[in-house]
């Protein structure tokens, strides 16, 4: 059963490669011609079709008078119906080569005894100034031998003899495509070459930067001639065939002209440089790709590819692509991906994607993406998106990113360059340097430039709040941030510092009875929030504060805890001064086996609304008051 869902795979992976390179043929065209010369019939089936034909008009009866009419039918069935079922072509780039038809019979009548190659020699000229045309790939379509043109122009090629037609084709980045089809015997010939629009004669790449930048790593080096790299610099994937096996990079049947070459079937021994892929390969160290990849590629070490990659790709060591990705990246190392990705990688150390990522990137270490993430980072370590982050980051240490409106998830830290409209939840500390909207949570520090959204954390820091922050410390520089010197019915004498926000602040203070000796005093700490009350700017506060009692003499170690939640209504009589009060709702908690070494306690409560006890301890309670002034 698993056999079978095997080959099964293997099938349809194969017959996507195989449709992807008959494309041409596959066109399904209404066509109709009426007593019309046959050359001027593929002209206009070239044009409708949108390709173009390359074939010797001494081989055809191009005057013939041909009358055809079909309705949404393939190009090949076209062509069969023309030439006849004996056709005989090979697809190289956008031209439909025609060897052989029903009309072209044996005419090569040449061949000499004991003979094994023709050769076809000549020179390639600029066809508008007949300059010699250098450095260009002259090549055999149906064999894939190849030459490139010296710097007179003049090249030479060996053709077997038993090939009776062949078409040589002229491949260069700065002049367009051109093959010219001629019977197989020793001959000459002058070839003009017409330079590309738009690309200078000196300087134009046209091949593309991916393809480029393939021949230009190290390992690519490594596994690859100067030679066949400088020759396959000239070629666009102009060729398909099903399968190839190479040992090393130019040492298969492809022969030199593997870059320009598109597989369905790609074994290479040791490594292989193909122009694309359309199915399956495998490498049992490298895979190189000049341009794309469309099905599966296995590697032992390492898979490079250099514009487009859609499928799998499974690497021992590393994933190298430099241009888009969709589908799935499994490498030991690393996953490189110089445009976007639209997928999943998964890698033992780091991925990178330089692009927009709209996938998962899972790494033991690292994961890199510099734009946007509208996906999901796993890291063990870190993850860094120098975008937005739409979805989730997980780390186990840190997360940063710029706009944040998903979530980042940290064993320790998370920052955000940008605003935080989503979710930063971390065991240590939160960094927004722009402003919050969303939330942050932690046991230890938030901090956010402006707060407009929810803080939870031991301690808040920031410039400015509208929002919500909640922790045993707040502080904004230009938050909730006041002086009080206040009086109640415990402690006359007391001082107090509050910061924070409106909505939620922190208080730390001092009070005593006055400074003779034996005297009592206290320190506390507090919360509270604001409301606004009045159209003066007045305010009610909401204060719920613990007060530890001292005594000079009798300093205790435990704790005698006056508890207090009031409501005070402030007057604003200055822009930086009010004055408030209000009634408080004040409790006494003391260990009453203390009573005996800190008498002082049975002076505290001014008076008792009710008493009770819990174990070991007293609690008294009654309503106090608290009035003061309040500065800044």
């Amino acid at each position: 059963m698993r056999i079978d869902l095997v080959c099964l795979i293997l099938l349809l992976l194969l017959h996507t490669g195989v449709s992807a390179q008959q494309a041409v043929l596959k066109k399904r065209l209404n066509f109709k011609a009426e007593d019309q010369r046959l050359e001027d019939v593929l002209l206009d089936l070239a044009e409708a079709g949108g390709f173009s034909f390359a074939y010797n008009p001494d081989l055809l009866p191009v005057d013939s008078l041909i009358s055809l009419n079909q309705e949404n039918s393939s190009v090949k069935s076209l062509l069969n119906q023309l030439l006849g079922r004996e056709l005989e072509y090979k697809i190289s780039g956008n031209l439909l080569v025609i060897l052989k038809t029903k009309y072209s019979g044996s005419q090569n009548s040449g061949t000499l005894a004991g003979k094994k190659n023709y050769t076809i020699d000549g020179y390639l000229r600029n066809a508008y100034t007949g300059e010699y045309v250098g450095n260009t790939t002259v090549y055999d379509i149906a064999g894939l031998r190849s030459t490139t043109t010296d710097s007179k122009g003049y090249f030479s090629l060996e053709i077997p003899v038993k090939e009776e037609v062949i078409a040589i084709g002229v491949a260069s980045n700065k002049f367009e495509e051109t093959a010219v089809v001629l019977l197989n015997k020793d001959q000459n010939l002058n070839i003009p070459v017409i330079p590309s629009k738009g690309i200078s004669n000196s300087t134009g790449s046209g091949i593309g930067e991916g393809a480029a930048m393939v021949n230009s790593l190290k390992v690519v080096q490594l596994f690859s001639s100067d030679q066949g790299l400088a020759r396959s610099g000239n070629l666009f994937v102009r060729n398909y065939r099903f399968a190839q096996a190479s040992f090393v990079p130019f040492v298969g049947t492809n022969l030199k002209m593997s870059g320009s070459v598109e597989n369905s079937l790609s074994l290479n021994v040791l490594a292989g440089y193909n122009g694309a892929s359309n199915g399956l390969e495998f490498g049992g160290l490298i895979n190189i790709n000049r341009f794309y990849s469309q099905g599966a590629q296995i590697a032992g070490i390492g898979n490079v590819v250099g514009t487009e990659t859609n499928g799998i790709q499974l690497a021992g060591i590393f994933n190298t692509n430099f241009g888009t990705v969709k589908g799935l990246q499994i490498a030991g190392i690393n996953n490189l991906v110089l445009d976007s990705l639209r997928g999943v990688q998964f890698s033992g150390i780091n991925n990178v994607i330089t692009g927009r990522t709209d996938g998962i990137q899972v790494a033991g270490i690292n994961n890199l993406a510099r734009n946007d993430l509208d996906g999901i980072q796993v890291a063990g370590v870190s993850n860094v998106t120098l975008r937005e982050v739409n979805k989730l980051q997980l780390a186990g240490v840190v997360n940063f990113g710029a706009d944040i409106t998903g979530v980042q998830l940290a064993g320790v830290m998370n920052s955000s360059y940008g605003q935080v409209r989503g979710w930063q939840l971390a065991g240590v500390m939160n960094i927004a340097v722009d402003t919050l909207h969303g939330t942050q949570f932690t046991s230890l520090v938030n901090f956010a430039k402006h707060n407009s959204g929810v803080q939870l954390g031991l301690v808040n820091i920031g410039l400015s709040a509208t929002g919500t922050s909640i922790g045993l410390l707040n502080l904004f520089w230009r938050g909730y941030n006041k002086v009080e010197l206040f009086a109640h019915e415990v402690l006359p004498m007391n001082a107090r510092i509050k910061f924070g926000t409106r909505k939620f602040y922190n208080s730390v203070g001092f009070g005593t009875r006055g400074f003779a000796s034996n005297n009592v005093w206290g320190y506390s700490y507090g919360v509270g929030t604001v409301i606004p009350a009045g159209k003066k700017q007045n305010d009610l506060n909401i204060d719920l504060s613990v007060t530890d009692l001292q005594n000079d003499d009798t300093w205790a170690e435990t704790m005698n805890l006056n508890v207090r939640l009031g409501a005070f209504y402030s007057f604003r009589i200055h822009r930086r001064l009010m004055i408030y009060g209000g009634p408080v709702w004040s409790h006494f908690i003391y260990d009453r086996d203390n009573v005996a070494e800190e008498p002082f306690i049975e002076d505290i409560a001014p008076y008792e609304m009710y008493k009770t006890r819990f174990g070991d301890h007293v609690v008294q309670g009654w309503v106090g008051f608290e009035v003061g002034v309040r500065l800044w």
